[in-house]
């Protein structure tokens, strides 16, 4: 959103209210930081229409979908891939245990939990999928397919993720340098 010769617009945006003022962002309008806060809102409230009485909430979506596409999967191993620390991630377990939702069995080396769902969360999933397709068309109304693409991919490399790291900084390093190498000629 830049202004006149390249710098920043800074202009104030009108609020809708004929009785207030345009606010003045200033240079809050090109910072990347407050942007991504505005596209989290906008997230969590699509999130809340198209998800309204399934109990079921971003973070307990991202457990399920991620336990039932890596059947097995230790939980410390499930906390890297959703970015929350394991003890976190122990409460939000317990609640899909509780909801019958996931069951967690004994893993490889009968010391650890290897975590799947249940045959209710199973058969809860397509209708779940559904939901989230239609969230997600909702979120990204009024972009072109390629505007969807490119701000799926700028996303990933601000994040330094393209869906295989562990969140670790020499994974970022090493999806960096993926994503740079298939942009570079």
């Amino acid at each position: 959103m830049e202004g006149p010769a390249g710098r920043p617009d800074t202009r104030p945006i009108p609020t809708g209210d004929p009785d207030t003022p345009p606010i003045d962002y200033g240079m809050l309008r090109d910072a990347i930081g407050y942007q991504l806060r505005l596209a989290e809102v906008a997230m969590l409230q699509t999130f809340a229409r198209r998800f309204a009485g399934t109990g079921i909430t971003p973070a307990r979506l991202t457990a399920l979908e991620l336990i039932d596409r890596n059947p097995g999967i230790r939980p410390a191993t499930l906390a890297r891939a959703m970015v929350v620390e394991t003890s976190n991630l122990s409460t939000l377990l317990r609640q899909l245990e509780a909801g019958g939702l996931i069951e967690a069995r004994r893993g490889p080396d009968r010391r650890s939990k290897a975590l799947h769902l249940t045959p209710r969360a199973r058969a809860r999933m397509t209708g779940l999928r559904r939901r989230l397709s239609a969230q997600d068309r909702d979120l990204g109304q009024g972009l072109s397919a390629d505007e969807r693409e490119s701000l799926t991919y700028l996303l990933g490399k601000l994040v330094g993720s393209d869906g295989r790291t562990d969140g670790t900084n020499e994974d970022r390093a090493e999806t960096r340098r993926r994503i740079r190498s298939r942009t570079e000629p």
